[in-house]
């Protein structure tokens, strides 16, 4: 199903949003290509039991680093 383009447009005119857009929480975590020094670092590792040999069954848990720069 297809509307026409100019009846798309009256309607998209009159939609009004009651609320105004919410900031983020937290900046976008991938991006095609870095912003210069960002004042927000994520980190992260996953802990494992190197007693085991089969890699799922040596996975205990794992460990996030959130960085905040002033």
């Amino acid at each position: 199903m297809s509307l026409p383009p100019d009846l798309f447009e009256e309607l998209q005119s009159l939609v009004v949003s009651d609320e105004p857009p919410s900031p983020a929480l937290l900046p976008p975590l991938f991006r095609a290509e870095q912003a210069a020094e960002s004042p927000f670092q994520l980190n992260g590792k996953l802990i494992t039991n190197e007693r085991s040999d089969d890699y799922w069954d040596s996975l205990e848990g794992a460990e996030l680093q959130f960085e905040f720069k002033r």
